[in-house]
């Protein structure tokens, strides 16, 4: 069964869990559809990602975004607080670099 997509925060659902896998339709994950930023521009997320924010989950309320935290180890960034989501690098399911990132989301409609 193919999980979800389209999700937006307005239908973000509370839970007890940290997650540590991308949600079904996170731009981090090489699977997301084209184009879906939310309200940000793919170079507005990098920096986002790139920086020391949280960055919380589309779809789970008060939880932090697992595909950024999995970029982030993709490229090796680490932030400088404890309280930022860190998990494992997977370059399988998550972008490994910017520019896959970037290129991703402006290709809407290519196949």
């Amino acid at each position: 069964m193919k999980r979800r997509q389209l999700i937006t925060c307005d239908e973000a659902r509370p839970t007890n869990k940290q997650h540590t896998s991308p949600c079904s339709d996170c731009p981090w994950a090489r699977a997301a559809l084209q184009g879906w930023l939310g309200g940000l521009s793919a170079d507005k997320w990098v920096k986002a990602v790139h920086g020391e924010a949280m960055i919380e989950c589309h779809t789970i309320l008060d939880k932090q975004c697992a595909g950024a935290a999995i970029y982030r180890a993709n490229v090796a960034k680490l932030c400088r607080t404890n309280d930022i989501l860190c998990l494992p690098s997977d370059r399988t399911t998550v972008f490994s670099s910017p520019s896959e990132f970037t290129l991703h989301h402006s290709r809407i409609g290519v196949k």
